[in-house]
């Protein structure tokens, strides 16, 4: 039976060791390292079954997870890179950090790239997966099928990933902040804060489920419940004169500019 290494055990780790499992693979196939934090790992043995291992166990796992912090990562490959067997396949979720340097620290084994999003750990999540160099076809479909054990993963090119790294990859940041302006606007109109949060969240798990569910673009199921000279269409006329969609357009492109300057190490 095939094993699967992560080196980090921290919240996006987590998230796909249980979309794992959740499919049906073995805990005891999915080795956890982290020597620095066995609490962290003995907590993730507790939650999926997944074995807390020391690094030279890695050599077991036909797939190794890069699952650190990227700041972490110029430290951690020299400890790891011998431990990962010849021929290994090393998938990486580091934001910043591109293909061309996780192949050169691990020159023995073929890179796939992903950047994935939190929302994996209740299986909603959205990853885009991008092949290294030497990865094979092959290489991205099992990457890509690890993945979509939590979610959706998209085949994309490597050069798309600040994109996805902006759009899905901290796109339900931005949501929040408007189910939190929503729910702020009724808490400062006088609704009590239990309510206004119940109904803002519900407000959020509705329109996702419908949008889901019709399979119409966004600006159709807004279209349909946007009458005109309704409140709604007052609303958003609102919303838009203060510059709502741009707004979000440029926290996109603020993204997309931090991801860049994590590349070049800034």
């Amino acid at each position: 039976m095939s094993k699967t290494a992560f080196i980090g055990s921290g919240s996006m780790a987590r998230a796909i060791i249980g979309g794992l499992v959740r499919h049906g693979v073995p805990g005891e196939d999915i080795l956890v390292v982290n020597p620095r934090n066995p609490k962290s790992t003995g907590e993730v043995q507790e939650m999926y079954g997944a074995v807390p291992s020391a690094p030279e166990a890695i050599r077991e796992a036909d797939t190794v997870v890069i699952a650190v912090k990227p700041q972490s990562f110029p430290e951690a490959a020299p400890a790891y890179r011998d431990f990962i067997a010849p021929g290994a396949l090393v998938v990486t979720i580091m934001a910043g950090i591109g293909t061309q340097t996780v192949e050169a620290a691990f020159p023995q084994a073929r890179v796939v790239r992903v950047m994935p999003n939190i929302a994996m750990s209740v299986g909603c999540g959205a990853s885009g997966v991008a092949p290294g160099k030497t990865a094979t076809a092959e290489d991205v479909d099992k990457v890509a099928e690890i993945f979509a054990c939590g979610g959706v993963a998209v085949k994309i090119e490597e050069s798309e990933i600040d994109e996805v790294a902006a759009l899905s990859g901290s796109g339900a940041a931005y949501v929040y902040l408007l189910i939190e302006s929503l729910r702020d606007a009724a808490i400062e109109d006088g609704m009590a804060r239990e309510k206004a949060a119940m109904l803002a969240k519900q407000t959020l798990i509705g329109a996702a489920r419908q949008l889901e569910a019709e399979d119409v673009p966004p600006e159709e199921l807004r279209r349909r419940i946007t009458s005109k000279k309704g409140t709604t269409e007052a609303a958003i006329k609102a919303m838009t004169e203060l510059g709502l969609p741009e707004a979000v357009k440029a926290g996109f492109r603020a993204n997309k500019r931090r991801s860049k300057e994590l590349a070049a190490g800034n």
